[in-house]
């Protein structure tokens, strides 16, 4: 796309940190101006994605595409056609047919094997008297801008708002987790202030009934026993540093725990593993099997079952029904949390992998070293160089006690077996 304007939105990075920072005129009448696409588009694109295929980001980003199709409902635009360009890898979790029957039938979803560039779709788009563009792509690195295109020699008009994914997604943290991901499309269409459900707009892995009504024959797939809990365990990470290596004893503690007070419960944690190839050696699935093949809790009131998951669809509908997830900050800790899985998270200390940012839903827990102990150099370096010391400097005793304050509630008011 050529664009005619190009209007930066910077300004919306202080705006997400500081609800009270103030906008002049020019910066009102931007966001105006995306608020008027938004109610005149004969098209919406969505743009979904992640860093090099980053499964978290994606799932993040669809937060922000549910807080547009909120906004959409709220305008009486329900209806406009809108087309949803998916990485073709995580194209599993997003199914056309039941955003169609959540929302509405002109809804599209097109899975890319490439990074597409706001310029390429405007490129390809059939015929619309109006096109608004949504690059919610978190591989599409930078701060937020309006671009706007009028072609004189057919009428069209193409507005993209592009790479609104750090803002939305980093800044609008600062807001908390119920309205972050509400504030920022309200910010950037300049609607009323509430007018968005904040617990609707978030990161969103929508199943069918017919799916979910599935999980009993995955959970005899994938050898869960009847009755016990399912507890979700995510303990791989193409990043080294953010793997946690005394997951172990936390099950431990837990396992005591219940032997205790509930001595009849069994539990199974089921830790799914992803492709052997896209991760480094010593977090593969052979590795966590030597890890834990003889885990058995107390008096044998636990399994560790160490499973591959070969595609994403299934791995949801598992996670949807489980008790409660266990990971390190990784993709499919979001998964969970996008199906309101309360989700235990170890996160890093510090801001190079931010607890406040990535503990991306309200059902996420997360799981540090506060006050921060390490430099940043310190914690670079534990990056760079694939050292766990820091992560593993989180008290196991921290993390059971978060699991058994929610847990242990919710199987006292009976809501499990």
């Amino acid at each position: 796309m050529q664009a005619i304007e190009n209007i930066p939105l910077d300004f919306l990075h202080e705006r997400g940190i500081n609800r009270e920072h103030p906008l002049t005129a020019h910066e009102m009448a931007s966001l105006a101006r995306a608020g008027t696409a938004l109610q005149q588009a004969d098209r919406i694109v969505v743009l979904l994605g992640g860093k090099a295929g980053r499964l978290g980001e994606c799932v993040v980003g669809s937060a922000l595409l549910e807080g547009t199709l909120q906004a959409l409902h709220s305008l009486e635009r329900a209806g406009v056609p809108v087309l949803i360009y998916v990485d073709a890898g995580v194209t599993d979790l997003f199914v056309e047919q039941v955003y169609q029957e959540q929302y509405w039938p002109a809804i599209t979803i097109v899975p890319t094997a490439k990074n597409l560039a706001i310029q390429e779709i405007s490129a390809v788009q059939p015929v619309a008297a109006h096109t608004l563009i949504l690059d919610f792509h978190g591989g599409h690195d930078g701060m937020p801008s309006l671009q706007i295109e009028q072609n004189p020699t057919d009428a069209r008009h193409v507005t993209a708002l592009a790479q609104l994914f750090r803002v939305g997604v980093r800044s609008y943290a600062h807001r908390g987790p119920e309205r972050r991901y509400a504030d920022f499309i309200e910010d950037i269409f300049a609607l009323r202030a509430g007018s968005l459900d904040g617990l609707q707009a978030q990161p969103r892995i929508r199943l069918s009934e017919k799916e979910r009504s599935r999980y009993p024959d995955l959970a005899q797939a994938y050898d869960l026993a009847p009755g016990a809990l399912h507890i979700q365990c995510f303990f791989q990470s193409v990043v080294v540093a953010k793997c946690y290596e005394r997951w172990d004893e936390v099950m431990q503690l837990l396992c005591d725990h219940l032997a205790l007070h509930f001595p009849q419960q069994k539990i199974d944690f089921l830790l799914a593993c992803g492709p052997d190839e896209e991760l480094p050696i010593g977090i593969r699935k052979t590795d966590l099997e030597e890890w834990l093949q003889d885990f058995t809790g107390v008096q044998n009131n636990a399994r560790a079952l160490v499973r591959s998951t070969p595609n994403l669809r299934d791995l949801a509908i598992l996670t949807s029904q489980a008790t409660m997830a266990l990971t390190n900050d990784t993709g499919p800790g979001h998964i969970a949390g996008a199906l309101g899985i309360p989700t235990i998270t170890v996160f890093l200390p510090g801001n190079i992998y931010s607890k406040q940012t990535w503990s991306s839903t309200p059902w996420h827990h997360g799981i540090t070293l506060e006050p921060n102990p390490y430099s940043y150099q310190q914690l670079e370096a534990a990056i760079l160089w694939r050292h766990t010391d820091i992560i593993n400097s989180v008290p196991p005793a921290a993390i059971a006690k978060e699991i058994i304050s929610d847990l242990i509630p919710r199987i006292q008011a009976g809501r499990l077996e």
